[in-house]
């Protein structure tokens, strides 16, 4: 049971991560504001900004990425495997694994709250003790937190539940 959940916290983890990460560099696109999360992770540590403390930076948050969906993966495994009725909100009947849109949705909640919490601890440890002037901006940090785990909870709740149940035997539930 405990490798099926290590299992499809790396997929679900790696997937969310990527699209956590397309939160937070997408204003480049129209040249915005955005919070270079991987380069102020590696140049917490290097001291400096350039390509290996941004690699550094990479492997520490996808690292984060699939331990807290782990995390994840213990709420969907466990609504799994109780048997207690949950919001059915079935999309796609006919597929070899159920699409239950309440997994995506706690995600959303779930994300929320760990953006909160991610965001107050990074403004306290980040922003205060960054060695870089660039990665103490509070207001773009707090926003693209907040926007990029509510994207990864609900992608990665979403995943493992696809993963979890075909990992488990129940497709065609």
């Amino acid at each position: 049971m405990f490798l099926t959940l290590v299992l499809s916290s790396v997929a679900a983890g790696i997937i969310a991560t990527l699209v956590m990460a397309l939160f937070l560099y997408l204003p480049l696109l129209w040249g915005g504001d955005y919070y270079d999360v991987m380069g102020a992770l590696g140049s917490a540590l290097s001291g400096q900004l350039n390509g290996r403390s941004r690699l550094i930076g990479a492997v520490i948050y996808f690292g984060g990425g699939i331990i807290f969906a782990l995390l994840y993966g213990w709420a969907v495994l466990a609504f799994l495997q109780s048997g207690a009725p949950i919001p059915e909100i079935i999309v796609f009947s006919n597929m070899p694994v159920e699409i239950n849109l309440f997994y995506p949705l706690l995600g959303i909640v779930l994300g929320l709250g760990h953006g909160i919490l991610i965001a107050l601890l990074l403004t306290i440890i980040v922003i205060e003790h960054h060695p870089l002037e660039r990665f103490r901006s509070r207001y773009i940090l707090v926003i693209s937190q907040l926007i990029s785990h509510v994207a990864f909870g609900a992608t990665v709740m979403f995943f493992h539940s696809q993963f979890l149940q075909l990992l488990l035997g129940r497709a065609g539930v």
